[in-house]
Order: C-alpha cells, then structure tokens, then sequence
C-alpha cells in the first residue's frame, strides 16, 4: 500500500501554447474540476508561491511548458520571477518536485528550460529533495491532489481558443483582455491580485 503525499498540482496554461485543438486541455480540465478543490488563480505564475507555501503540502507538480527551476549563477543573487519561483519553495529541502511538460522539445532543446549552466534538478543545485521532470500528465496522482494553483502567464500563452475552458470556468478572460488592451497601448500590463475560485 503506497503512502499518500499531500500534493499541490501548479497549472500554467501556458502548457498548451503550441497545440492546435482543445481538446486536450479541455479534456485535462475536466479532471481538475472533479477534485471539487477550490482553485487559486494568479496572473503570473510567481504570484502563486505564498499558497504553494501556506499548502501544507510535500510535493510540488508543476504541469507547465517552462521548468519554472533555475540554477544559481556564482557571485549573483537569483532574482525572484517567473522562470526561478520554484526554487523559492519553503518546503522544498524536504519536498519533491515533479515538472510536467509538454512536448520533448521543452528538454531536448531547452526551450523549456529556465536555468543557465548548471543542471538545476540536483539538490545541490536547488535545495529540493528530489526533483524530476516527465513529460505529458498522464499518471499524475489525483488522489493525492489537495490544493491547486492556475496562472494565466498571458505573455506566454498561445491562442485564447485553445484554452477556452479554463478561462472561462475560472473567469480570467478579463485578465487576458487587460493585458492585451495594455500591450497594444505599449504600456507594462498591471498584474491582478491572485484570488480563489471555487468551480461549479
């Protein structure tokens, strides 16, 4: 009998950026909704580190197109953002964390790498415990799901259409609206302030 693993399940719909239909994340979402967790949604996906924190949980999935782990560059300080909040994990010297990406394309040619030289999934490296990466979501274990993060990360997605399920069932079309109304003005966007969504 395994032993279950408080996880929280990080989403950035930034995952589905390059397919061509919605069927896939559609489908995805579809089990996500069956949890019946109430789902915290941030504009970016760095905003979600304080729930991760707060989650009380000891292992970190992270479904997402980009590792989100970095690595340490001597004689500099790693600089809190996007593609580093997953080193920045309170609990992750005694956690595990699990990348989820899409496409063997994100590794084989670093496309969704965010660390410079050194292999940062190493504890050595960024202090978790174990760290993994696997590509796709199937097998990730539902069960021991008991909290959930979804960030929108408007400057990486793909096309809105693809994601049209979880923008609207977590209400974010307003976000992305914002954010394009502030690109096409050629102003820096305002990032919302995270909040928790229970779906029906």
């Amino acid at each position: 009998m395994s032993i279950r693993v408080k996880t929280y399940l990080s989403i950035d719909l930034d995952y589905w950026r390059f397919h061509t239909s919605p069927e896939a994340c559609t489908r995805f979402f579809k089990t996500v909704w069956k949890t019946g967790l109430p789902i915290y949604t941030s504009f970016y996906h760095h905003h979600l580190l304080g729930h991760v924190n707060e989650s009380g949980c000891r292992r970190l999935i992270n479904v997402d197109y980009h590792s989100d782990l970095s690595d340490l560059v001597p004689g500099h300080v790693l600089t809190f953002e996007e593609g580093t909040w997953i080193n920045f994990v309170d609990w992750r010297h005694r956690g595990e964390f699990i990348w989820r990406f899409p496409t063997p394309v994100c590794v084989d040619e670093h496309d969704g790498y965010c660390h410079g030289h050194t292999n940062p999934f190493q504890r050595r490296v960024s202090g978790w415990e174990t760290a993994t990466k696997r590509v796709g979501v199937y097998g990730i274990p539902w069960q021991d799901i008991t909290a959930i993060g979804v960030c929108l990360s408007p400057n990486w997605i793909g096309k809105p259409s693809i994601i049209a399920e979880p923008l609207s069932r977590l209400n974010l079309q307003h976000w992305l609206r914002q954010y394009d109304r502030a690109v096409a003005r050629n102003v820096t966007p305002n990032s919302r302030r995270p909040k928790l969504v229970r779906v029906k």
